[in-house]
């Protein structure tokens, strides 16, 4: 993994504060906005567009709490996260730290969620636009979308047809499925985990920007399928300034250069020396990325050629390729085994799958292993949701089981089991799986309360005692 020292992030975010001084025009009837207090973060503000629309916001603490439309005051860069669940306050919190250190204003969507229609996602995404530019003191002419999972790819889809979005930051998924060729470019930083089980994908779809000239970088880490930390979101941000500075908005600074370059010097170092060859070659990448047409980097296109001619790198590199090509035929092997293996078959399979311990069993196995249990989560899931929708109890009770033995601790196949069990009217079971649903962690009283299937529950004392649990 790429890191980063904190003195040059530090200058760095000096510069991106300087970005975000561009001034707001003075030829419009002035409205005076009162802002939430600044330096503090804001889990739940509505839309004036649309007050059934929420969102979590961090505003630096250098922000007035008063922005008028029309005067010439500070204007920051903006980000507007989205999250798979629908919970904005998740990356706000988690990011406001930066949102501080480099002078940007954070937004996060409490709607925006997995499993809804585009046209859902659209109203939702459009709102939230709306409010950045009408309510709050951002620069237009930065503005940046950032997402995890399926978020990812409503932040990819959001600047896939504005031409007005900067860039965008794509972590553990890509661009959304079946769509065309995007109608404009944006910038570009994809991340994601090596026990990721969208690896595969994000590996191919930064083969597909480079076919398709994209500026972007994809940075790979060792997580999982989860939000990345504050180090990867950071080196994110250093290579969106750093393409502000080659595009003009931010003055070229050859002392923010020399230190970057300095701290990424003795992070390669110390890669190499560790014999993390991948990584090592990550590190020259990016920072090539970062300084192209900024300065002279022979030295470094020199010094990645040599690494790339290694024996120690190319065997790095094909013991990578192999595990991507095994791990796309065992994808492919499960999704048809789905319906067509029974229950030992299953628990023989992931019992495989979770025994690190095998003799010959190398890390890159290991974490093949994570994806595939992973990936194999959210096929259960996704095709769970589809039978309970079609209505084929015996094939949505063999998915489910599947999905239990997958994601032991998930309260969602227990959630699942209820509502087939409620449907057969059967009031002992629906209660007995949602109670282990809850004892897993499920809490969504808004959600229990409003699913068709418990009708026949609301006169059950336990059904209503298992509410009381909910939030």
């Amino acid at each position: 993994m790429i890191s980063t020292k904190s003195k040059p992030l530090l200058i760095i975010a000096m510069m991106l504060q300087v970005l975000s001084c561009s001034s707001g025009s003075s030829s419009k009837k002035a409205a005076e906005i009162i802002l939430p207090q600044a330096g503090k973060v804001h889990e739940h503000i509505s839309c004036k567009a649309n007050t059934l629309l929420t969102y979590a916001l961090y505003l630096p603490s250098g922000c007035s709490n008063r922005f008028n439309t029309a005067a010439k005051q500070k204007r920051y860069p903006v980000i507007i996260a989205f999250d798979p669940h629908g919970d904005g306050s998740l990356p706000v919190k988690r990011f406001s730290s930066l949102a501080e250190k480099y002078g940007f204003i954070l937004m996060g969507s409490n709607d925006s969620k997995n499993m809804q229609s585009p046209a859902e996602s659209e109203a939702i995404v459009a709102a939230m636009l709306e409010e950045a530019e009408s309510r709050l003191p951002i620069d237009t002419l930065a503005i940046y979308v950032m997402g995890f999972s399926g978020g990812s790819r409503v932040a990819t889809a959001t600047a896939m047809y504005r031409p007005y979005i900067k860039g965008v930051i794509g972590c553990g998924a890509g661009f959304p499925s079946g769509v065309q060729p995007p109608n404009y470019k944006f910038d570009y930083f994809g991340i994601v985990g090596l026990g990721d089980f969208n690896l595969n994908e994000m590996v191919s779809l930064d083969k597909s920007l480079g076919q398709m000239n994209f500026r972007h970088f994809m940075l790979e880490f060792d997580g999982i399928h989860g939000w990345p930390g504050l180090k990867e979101i950071e080196q994110a941000l250093a290579w969106h300034n750093f393409n502000a500075m080659k595009d003009g908005r931010i003055k070229k600074n050859d002392s923010v250069m020399n230190l970057f370059s300095s701290s990424m010097t003795a992070d390669y170092d110390s890669l190499v020396k560790g014999k993390r060859m991948l990584y090592a070659r990550q590190n020259l990448a990016f920072r090539i990325s970062c300084l192209e047409g900024l300065s002279d980097l022979a030295p470094l296109k020199k010094e990645i050629a040599s690494l790339e001619a290694s024996q120690a790198y190319k065997l790095s590199l094909k013991q990578f390729d192999d595990v991507l090509a095994k791990e796309q035929k065992e994808q492919q092997m499960l999704m048809e085994a789905l319906y067509s293996k029974d229950i030992k078959w299953w628990k023989a399979r992931l019992d495989k799958y979770r025994d690190n311990r095998k003799p010959g069993l190398n890390p890159d196995d290991t974490l093949m292993n994570h994806r595939l249990l992973a990936f194999l989560g959210l096929f259960c899931y996704s095709n769970a949701n589809a039978l309970l929708a079609q209505n084929h109890p015996e094939q949505t009770k063999l998915v489910i089981s599947i999905y239990n033995m997958v994601e032991p601790d998930n309260p969602e196949p227990y959630y699942m089991m209820a509502i087939l069990a409620a449907r057969q009217n059967d009031t002992v079971q629906a209660v007995a799986n949602l109670k282990k649903a809850c004892d897993n962690g499920f809490r969504s009283k808004a959600r229990a309360q409003a699913q068709p299937e418990f009708e026949i529950l609301k006169e059950n004392n336990v059904f209503f005692d298992l509410l009381k649990r909910m939030k």
